[in-house]
């Protein structure tokens, strides 16, 4: 099994480990990066990698003055069009006919989530789906307390093979158990926790 848009390499989970000989079972390791990849996706509601090339969406905005979107990586082969009537899209301009929020988002791993008209311009509320936007989804880069978590998750997945009933080890005050929910991963992944967009 190899890693696929992990968010933290088997080479840094080794590390964690103290497996610097590598002696450790790769393919579980690689099984407990992937796992924990797409469990921080589901939990977020967002996805840290970059799409390697533009791919068309369709929205339907809820109001005139702005719309939410999945999480825009960069603004190269970014193309948002507006349906002004039914079949007749018109190209809008970045920084003329829109802006992209948060303000000031592009610094270090970033995304864009929030696509705002400036101007005259209004997106039109319908009910249908009039917004067209051609980009990279994701994030630039992934964010390090989302790699961090990672580390910390696929680590707890990989021993988990060891903790019957969930004990993994007997301390001097007795079972030292696994948690459901470890209290430093979710302190890492909260701020970058949203709502899923359609």
């Amino acid at each position: 099994m190899t890693v696929v848009n992990g968010y933290c390499t088997l080479d840094q989970v080794r590390t964690h480990l103290g497996d610097d000989a590598a002696q450790l079972p790769a393919e579980l390791l690689e099984r407990a990066i992937n796992a924990t990849s797409r469990a921080i996706e589901n939990w977020t509601g967002r996805r840290f990698w970059q799409d390697p090339a533009p791919t068309v969406r369709r929205f339907r905005p809820t109001r005139p003055s702005g719309t939410d979107l999945p999480d825009i990586s960069t603004t190269d082969g970014l193309l948002v069009e507006v349906e002004t009537v039914p079949g007749t899209w018109m190209p809008w301009t970045l920084d003329t006919d829109f802006e992209l929020g948060p303000d000031n988002a592009d610094g270090g791993a970033y995304a864009w989530w929030q696509l705002e008209p400036i101007g005259t311009q209004r997106l039109p509320v319908t009910g249908r789906r009039t917004v067209r936007v051609t980009a990279r989804w994701g994030w630039s880069a992934v964010p390090d307390q989302v790699q961090e978590a990672a580390i910390l998750r696929a680590v707890a997945l990989f021993k988990r093979k060891e903790a019957v009933y969930g004990v993994a080890d007997f301390g001097e005050f007795g079972p030292v158990r696994i948690t459901r929910a470890d209290p430093d991963v979710m302190d890492l992944l909260r701020p970058f926790q949203k709502p899923m967009v359609a």
